[in-house]
């Protein structure tokens, strides 16, 4: 932190070897051209190559020419590139973290309330809590970190115990939910708001029930305008940004610290400038090396947020005879805060750079899949020619321990601890393997994970292959030259993605469809032939499905029970009045432990209805703190309300996704396009 007190004393010591830098730089006859102008010269210089290499079709990704990784790549057949097609969201280099991250951008102007399109699936990961690292993942694996949310922020109802719901799970919104940057002062979205909970109509007694997440629209919105090309920027809150390596720390303290010796460094700049002007040894250049040099000065992060480049060039305008006392203060920025200014100009980029820069994440849009209870799938939301990139996935990979990473065991409760059974999780079906190597790949570009298998009399439209350019998320290197072993020990960055190119043209609404490959489609046929429906497939009614208007009495459950999957909890809130009766009360010290309990009554009102309840506090089933944890104490408690005091609740584990013989496999990496040297499992 800078003291005040002596903040420009520590500015100036800082800047002396700038001041050496600048005696011995060399004299330099050549007049300089100023930095604005290279700068206004190199924009234009893109837009018009960008605009010719749209009028050509040439910026179509699919078709730009190989590099260095022809091999382990089978393209669509050699076709006239397909045309340049709009596009409203991007994903492209971030503007904050020195291009070492992915952001996603809008193609179009957007207005307050907006859902950025197209809403997500939110996929349930009970492998780790959302704040800790489980043992194994340590390692390999630790690359989930950034993708995951907890899963209160997708309104995941999906607990590990009845009782005791304050474990936060992990969720995985793949597309805008895993890409969008955090910029405190910039923030123009709420990411991730909710989700839906809806099977699509599968039955539970069907094969197919529980191979796929039954949580889908989860919706980013837009808080504020938000200008064409605008990168859409969240708020993760203060503890999330400093964690993530090469990031500007954007937090208000950082942002206010780093105006602070910006105004120190332009005073100590008029300095110079009244010492030097009048030499050759002031140019653009020599300011640029200035101001790299003087960042450099400061390797913390506390200052990550300077800008990595200033226009200085005004300083060469101003005569180096300027002697008056207002000198410092004509020379100072003029903006009230020149980081943020700077950052916020940052954020804008030209349609030209997007279309070249980035890759179109809205060519796909989810529905209801045309093949019998599939579940949801993935439509064109616009005509795609043949070669068309209709997605782009960068991959979160783990090398070795995904098998026993991707997979949890399930206990009755947590009350009795007693295993049932262990299986691989959901997000399993979502990922890539090839059947001989532990790598394990999951893709989290927009709408690709609701891309269905072609079965039957069906033929795939769509395939994946590898990224012919090298990018951020794409190093054509990891093909070629690294192990396996390799990827395990690399945990801190994303180096492989997938393209999903389109095999022919594809109409708008049609349904893409590719091939998950023969092991796939042999492990399916298998469970269908073994399947077994649960014994409950006739009663189940997820709660989010239960009709009812109130909640049921004792005595109306004995002629018209629940279904056995449901009951009611509530939360252990009252307090004792002098006359001895409970009323419900609201502590100070709020959490999410319930208690089981049974509506004894309903007390309808006006307003609302609230319930007496009868609760069961202790015998280790939560709440009741005061009380004898291996004793049930039963008390009655009125005026309880819904669903703050109390609710009807799924039974933890009762959820389609969750049956033991719900159908669990990954999809195939084509043999052709996977390398040789990743094969570790013969």
């Amino acid at each position: 932190m800078i003291n005040h007190s002596n903040s420009g004393r520590r500015v100036v010591a800082l800047c002396w070897p700038i001041v050496l830098f600048l005696s011995l730089w060399p004299n330099d006859s050549t007049a300089s051209v100023p930095t604005s102008v290279i700068r206004a010269r190199e924009q234009q210089q893109q837009q018009q190559q960008a605009a010719a290499a749209a009028a050509s079709a040439e910026t179509t990704i699919a078709e730009q020419p190989s590099s260095n990784n022809d091999t382990c790549n089978n393209d669509v057949e050699n076709k006239p590139p397909p045309p340049l097609l709009e596009c409203g969201v991007y994903m492209a280099p971030s503007t904050i973290g020195n291009h070492s991250n992915l952001g996603i951008y809008t193609g179009f102007a957007l207005q307050p309330n907006e859902t950025i399109r197209f809403p997500e699936i939110a996929i349930p990961l009970l492998f780790r809590n959302f704040d800790q690292h489980p043992p194994n993942s340590l390692g390999d694996g630790t690359l989930w970190d950034r993708y995951i949310w907890g899963a209160h922020v997708a309104n995941l109802q999906d607990p590990l115990d009845d009782y005791d719901r304050t474990q936060e799970r992990s969720v995985f919104v793949p597309g805008v939910g895993c890409t969008v940057n955090s910029m405190l002062d910039l923030q123009n979205i709420q990411s991730t708001q909710g989700s839906v909970y809806d099977t699509a109509n599968v039955p539970r007694n069907h094969p197919a029930a529980g191979s796929f997440s039954p949580y889908h629209s989860s919706k980013t919105i837009t808080t504020r305008e938000i200008p064409i090309g605008s990168e859409l920027l969240a708020n993760y809150g203060d503890g999330w940004i400093p964690n993530i390596p090469n990031v500007a720390v954007t937090l208000d303290q950082h942002l206010d610290q780093a105006d602070k010796f910006v105004k120190h460094y332009e005073e100590w700049m008029a300095k110079i400038v009244e010492k030097y002007g009048e030499t050759d040894k002031l140019s653009p250049e020599m300011l640029e090396k200035l101001w790299t040099m003087a960042r450099g000065l400061h390797p913390s992060r506390d200052f990550s947020v300077l800008p990595p480049e200033m226009d200085l060039s005004r300083f060469l305008s101003k005569s180096s005879s300027t002697k008056d006392a207002n000198a410092n203060e004509e020379f100072s920025s003029s903006s009230s805060s020149p980081t943020r200014e700077y950052w916020r100009s940052q954020s804008i980029r030209s349609m030209e750079w997007l279309q070249k820069h980035g890759k179109c994440q809205d060519h796909i849009k989810p529905g209801i899949s045309t093949i019998p209870n599939a579940g949801r799938g993935a439509f064109a939301s616009r005509d795609l020619p043949q070669g068309t990139i209709v997605g782009y996935a960068p991959l979160i990979h783990i090398g070795e321990a995904g098998t026993d990473l991707l997979q949890f065991t399930y206990h009755s409760s947590s009350s009795t601890n007693k295993k049932q059974y262990t299986k691989p999780e959901l997000v399993i079906n979502y990922s890539f393997r090839h059947p001989n190597s532990t790598l394990i790949l999951t893709p989290y570009g927009a709408g690709v994970n609701y891309i269905n298998h072609a079965s039957g009399q069906r033929t795939p439209n769509v395939r994946v292959q590898w990224p012919k350019e090298e990018s951020i998320a794409h190093k054509p290197d990891w093909l070629q030259e690294k192990s396996v072993r390799f990827l395990r020990d690399t945990t801190g960055k994303i180096g492989l993605s997938f393209d999903y190119v389109a095999l022919r043209d594809i109409a708008k609404d049609e349904e893409l469809l590719m091939d998950y490959g023969p092991e796939w489609e042999a492990a399916w046929e298998a469970h269908v032939v073994n399947h077994v429906p649960p014994k409950d497939a006739l009663t189940y009614v997820h709660s989010s499905q239960y009709t009812g208007e109130y909640l049921k009495t004792r005595n109306e459950q004995l002629s018209d029970p629940y279904p056995t999957n449901l009951h009611t909890l509530c939360r252990p809130w009252f307090t004792q009045r002098p006359d001895g009766t409970n009323v419900f009360a609201r502590p100070m010290r709020q959490d999410d432990q319930y208690v089981t309990c049974e509506v004894v009554e309903r007390n309808p009102r006006d307003d609302s209805t609230t319930y007496t309840v009868q609760m069961s506090l202790g015998g280790g089933d939560g709440g009741g703190s005061n009380t004898n944890k291996n004793k049930v104490v039963v008390v009655v408690v009125q005026g309880v309300p819904r669903p703050e005091g109390i609710e009807l609740f799924d039974k933890v584990f009762s959820q389609d996704m969750h049956l033991p013989q719900a159908f669990r496999h990954p999809i195939s990496i084509p043999n052709d396009i996977f390398p040789e040297a990743w094969k570790n499992k013969l």
